[in-house]
């Protein structure tokens, strides 16, 4: 049997997983709490800057500087004198290094529940709101969208697409960092359907998509790929700390069973994606991908 569904089989003598999974998995009200829950540990255990991704270590060795990764791909890709609009903008880190690299563009993020930023430059606005409608901006507004590990929780995919294919210029560029499975779900077996709904749930996510329907959504929707690529070996030094951090609690029954009697629901929710996200990716199970697109 392999690591995930060792990891699975743990959970499931330790705790009730079949209740943890069960239920809505992302409602707005869901998603707002998860992140609420879950700032500061993000702020700990992931990034100090308040970058809420993964790091993409091109020469295979952790590095902290691999968080730039995403935020520079952006950057390469946005004109002088551009509009640039970032879905789930979270914490605002993305913005705030985008803004400050490209200071003659405008940067607007559109997030549930934005934390405050300090100080923020005058050409950056955070916009509280649901990214599958956009109907605040113009047809043709922006140059660039991105979204960075965020529309995996919207159950309304191709409305986000739609809505940011109408927002784009045309030939404008709309880049998705995000996870898919390696094939359909109902492919799987009942254990690793399992570990990819104790993922999605852990992340308060929806339920993860294959990679085949994550790209069905951009060419419905009009898109051309300028570049599709796989980054999961690329995303192992990052997912094989966090997993290790999680073990520290998931390997011992006892903390195991403490942890999720006192701590709130979210964020052990949370220490389970940590445990099991390693493993799922580096048995191709979930793929982390990145999705350049122009209109």
């Amino acid at each position: 049997m392999s690591e995930l569904l060792e990891k699975v089989k743990r959970l499931e003598i330790m705790l009730d997983t079949d209740r943890i999974i069960a239920g809505e998995r992302n409602s707005a009200k869901d998603i707002q709490s998860y992140f609420k829950i879950n700032r500061l540990a993000y702020r700990r255990f992931h990034s100090r800057e308040g970058f809420m991704h993964f790091r993409v270590s091109r020469d295979g060795a952790f590095s902290d500087d691999d968080i730039y990764y995403q935020p520079e791909t952006v950057s390469a890709r946005i004109p002088p004198h551009s509009r640039v609009l970032e879905l789930g903008s979270g914490q605002g880190a993305n913005l705030l290094y985008l803004a400050e690299r490209h200071p003659d563009s405008y940067f607007c993020g559109v997030d549930l529940s934005p934390a405050p930023l300090k100080r923020p430059p005058r050409n950056l606005r955070v916009l509280r709101r649901d990214y599958s409608n956009l109907s605040n901006f113009p047809d043709n507004a922006f140059d660039v969208a991105y979204g960075i590990e965020t529309i995996v929780y919207s159950s309304q995919k191709d409305k986000v697409f739609s809505e940011v294919y109408r927002v784009l210029k045309p030939g404008g560029a709309f880049i998705v960092y995000d996870y898919a499975l390696s094939r359909r779900y109902a492919d799987f077996d009942p254990l690793t359907q399992k570990a990819i709904a104790l993922i999605s749930k852990g992340g308060a996510a929806a339920l993860i998509e294959s990679a085949e329907e994550w790209e069905r959504y951009f060419t419905s929707n009009s898109f051309r790929f300028e570049n599709v690529t796989d980054l999961s070996a690329e995303t192992l030094p990052d997912l094989k700390r966090l997993a290790h951090k999680a073990g520290r609690i998931l390997n011992h029954p006892g903390r195991t069973k403490a942890a999720f009697r006192i701590l709130p629901r979210q964020f052990t929710n949370n220490i389970i994606l940590g445990y099991l996200g390693y493993d799922s990716c580096r048995e191709d199970v979930v793929r982390y991908q990145e999705w350049i697109a122009r209109k």
